[in-house]
């Protein structure tokens, strides 16, 4: 089974996400191939060819570009519950993204100040000092945090470069409002139990997020290999680390 096709556009949806509601999505990624920090194993996208922490501005859709798309997408009478920075790939490569939420959340206000804005973020950049000023501008900050130590990270995950995993827990730490989204694989590679689940739900405990999304894969994925985790185990760790550590934890 082929994997889903990227976005063709800068803006698309919305779309009914688990987790979201009825989505309006922002790409602010290349529309002609997926470019993202991670290659990870479960990635619907399929492979990633082209990985990077940091690209030229001439890959990625002008500032201008985007808020026309957005205003002229706000200003028809569609039913939609957030704006979501996705994509295909990791938003926050792009250049400007500080300046683009800036413009959106203007945008926002003024057209459709019911909407919340979403940001689905691999938390690879989040370390960089213009990322951190912009998720302050969004309401749903969803970082994705799929291990707590550097071995299962690289083996799930596979990062360009040398991205250190405890330099990201030390920054989610800081995120206001922030999302855990963490995604369950079993097979070869797995997160589902063993050390890799306790070194996740130490760094989780350490995070202390607002909320934590707990789901599996739904869609093909980028490796055979990987396994989906049925929604029962999903449910039987959503009611444990309700019960047992008070977390605030939703399974999906």
């Amino acid at each position: 089974m082929a994997q889903i096709s990227l976005q063709e556009k800068i803006v698309y949806g919305p779309i009914f996400s688990r987790r979201l509601g009825r989505s309006f999505g922002i790409n602010l990624l290349p529309t002609t191939y997926k470019l993202c920090s991670f290659n990870c194993v479960y990635c619907q996208y399929g492979p990633t060819k082209w990985r990077a922490l940091s690209c030229k501005k001439e890959s990625f859709p002008r500032i201008d570009a985007v808020l026309e798309a957005v205003e002229k997408a706000l200003r028809k009478p569609r039913s939609m519950d957030v704006l979501t920075f996705a994509g295909n790939g990791e938003p926050t490569l792009h250049p400007s993204f500080l300046e683009i939420v800036q413009g959106v959340k203007k945008l926002r206000d003024h057209l459709r100040p019911d909407l919340k804005l979403a940001l689905l973020s691999n938390s690879s950049r989040v370390i960089d000092t213009e990322v951190q000023r912009a998720i302050d501008f969004i309401e749903m900050p969803m970082m994705k945090l799929d291990a707590g130590d550097q071995r299962t990270f690289d083996l799930i995950n596979r990062p360009v470069g040398s991205v250190n995993l405890s330099e990201i827990i030390k920054t989610l730490k800081s995120v206001r409002g922030l999302i855990v989204q963490s995604l369950f694989i079993d097979g070869p590679i797995s997160n589902v139990s063993g050390e890799a689940f306790q070194s996740w739900l130490n760094a989780v405990m350490d995070i202390a997020p607002k909320e934590i999304h707990l789901y599996s894969t739904d869609r093909p994925t980028a490796e055979d290999s990987v396994k989906k985790v049925n929604p029962e185990r999903l449910k039987q760790i959503e009611n444990d680390l309700i019960n047992h550590y008070s977390l605030n934890v939703h399974a999906f």
